[in-house]
């Protein structure tokens, strides 16, 4: 045991190291705690009391959101190839090491408990929000933290245990999606049934769901909720009992791994591998992963259009019919189709306004990079001869596309819907899109001058922060000029809004054009 301690120290001091060999990536790191230091400060000082705080039950209902998040991409991994709960140095330095395959494992829970803390740290950076809408004190911040920890790091391993049980196994893959349905089924039912009893209104409907015992008792992400928001509410007692049930079913799970497949290493090697090929394909250029991944690849077609730059458009595209049946239209979308559809049906007229900043919130955390920036890891983008400014621009129209098509089928239905001109629906097509467009622009930026991307891991407060301070000039003259002009002030909004992002986002990408021509091409270490 002590070689293990020994190993989670040691691996703590390099990566302390290396960033201290990065000064830009050390920079945004140490502005992201300063940042968070503010917030738990103002939190902890701020003795007045908030009036009209939101109902604590909404905060339970967040709550449950989040960790739903986490079980559903939890009960995936364990169908594909289970979670990645140890890197190849474990492999090949613990898994043949004279350890008792029991520690291997706590070690490996350990691990995942140190990342489900990353993931969850931007709780702290909400301290003051959650302090002023729902009067919780920094206290409750950290149990709101330990009890995301708790949920997440049981669900890692409830992902692992997936995995070994249904591994080759179809029709015990569609049991487990059965069970995974039929858990929530029950809350699906009662906020229909109480939607016919309020006359159709939905919000009623979630709140009295949220107050009823099937949320609290509906396994893992329930427990998880409502523990937390029992023991901030003074309920200790039931708190614990739900944080009780929690450890009893990890430590449950953990136990039936051991001792029903004690040789449980090959299992959780499938994981560790894929990760690590993945990251070590990258390294050597191979960027078009989906061609070795699970998906089922539908060759309809061949070849690339376009010339120099271009065709590097044209080839993400070919790659995205591929994969994908739909092209550019996929489940996610579907998903944001749907749900903007069922907003524009419970919110007011005028509400169109309010769905357009709703989608431009998430997708500051959706939107990624897209392939564009795997081709900054291959060596063909570097050997075109063109500007850098253009081989940037080209590489990322595939992800602008991909959002325009969305776009399309999100704001023409909720404006419809709405009653909105079909002016006030084309704009605002326009700066979604166009604000894609600008976020791209920031990654790149952030990749080129501190080595790092910021819309990953803590850093995405920086990422936030940047964004805001880059849209700011533009939300201001929007605003303005919105209000001083009767009648058409909502569309020269937009219009000005749309614009500044077209103008940031040329800026953003002319900066960060040095990424091809002015430093080393980036590399991806495969640990």
């Amino acid at each position: 045991m002590s070689s293990l301690v020994y190993i989670i120290a040691k691996s703590a001091k390099n990566k302390f190291l290396e960033l201290l060999r990065k000064p830009g990536k050390l920079a945004l790191y140490l502005l992201v705690l300063a940042l968070i230091a503010f917030t738990v400060i103002m939190s902890i000082t701020d003795q007045s009391q908030p009036e009209n705080l939101l109902d604590i039950v909404w905060l339970k209902g967040i709550l449950f959101a989040l960790i739903l998040l986490f079980f559903i991409m939890a009960v995936q991994k364990g169908l594909r190839s289970g979670d990645v709960i140890f890197d190849m140095s474990d492999v090949n330095l613990l898994f043949v090491s004279p350890i008792r395959s029991q520690s291997i494992l706590l070690y490996g829970v350990v691990r995942m408990a140190g990342t489900s803390f990353l993931a969850g740290f931007f709780i702290l950076f909400q301290s003051h929000n959650l302090g002023r809408w729902f009067g919780v004190n920094f206290g409750g911040i950290l149990l709101i933290l330990a009890g995301f920890i708790l949920a997440v790091s049981l669900m890692q391993v409830l992902s692992l245990l997936i995995y070994s049980l249904t591994n080759g196994r179809p029709v015990r893959k569609l049991v487990v999606k059965i069970l995974a349905g039929a858990t929530f089924a029950p809350m699906a039912g009662y906020v229909v049934w109480q939607a016919a009893q309020t006359g159709g209104d939905m919000i009623a409907a979630v709140e009295l769901l949220l107050r009823s015992p099937i949320t609290a008792w509906t396994p893992v992400v329930g427990w998880a909720s409502a523990g937390t928001v029992a023991i901030i509410s003074g309920d200790a007692g039931g708190g614990l009992a739900f944080f009780g049930t929690l450890a009893a079913l990890g430590a449950l799970l953990i136990t039936y791994v051991v001792l029903s497949n004690p040789d449980y290493y090959e299992d959780v090697l499938v994981a560790s591998e894929t990760a690590f090929e993945k990251k070590r394909a990258m390294a050597e250029g191979q960027i078009n992963t989906e061609a070795t991944s699970e998906k089922n690849i539908k060759v309809a077609a061949t070849g690339v259009g376009g010339l120099g730059a271009s065709a590097i458009f044209y080839k993400h595209l070919r790659e995205s019919f591929r994969v994908n049946r739909l092209g550019l239209w996929g489940m996610p979308s579907v998903i944001m189709a749907a749900g903007a559809v069922g907003f524009a049906l419970l919110l007011p007229d005028g509400g169109f306004l309010t769905i357009l900043q709703v989608l431009m919130w998430a997708q500051i955390f959706l939107i990624g990079t897209g392939r564009g920036l795997k081709e900054l890891y291959s060596q063909y983008i570097y050997m075109i001869p063109q500007s850098a400014f253009s081989k940037v621009v080209w590489s990322n129209l595939e992800v602008v596309l991909k959002v325009l098509v969305e776009s399309l089928f999100v704001f023409v239905p909720a404006g419809v819907i709405l009653r909105e001109s079909p002016l006030i629906i084309g704009m605002a097509i326009v700066v979604y899109t166009l604000f894609s467009l600008l976020l791209i622009g920031v990654n790149y930026l952030s990749l080129r001058w501190t080595g790092a991307d910021m819309s990953a891991g803590i850093l995405i407060t920086v990422y936030i922060i940047a964004v805001i301070v880059i849209m700011l000039p533009g939300l201001v003259a929007a605003i303005v000029v919105g209000s001083v002009i009767d009648g058409w002030g909502v569309l020269a909004g937009l219009v000005i809004l749309a614009a500044w992002q077209l103008i940031a986002a040329v800026i953003c990408f002319s900066l960060s054009k040095g990424i091809l021509h002015k430093c080393d091409m980036p590399v991806v270490k495969a640990k």
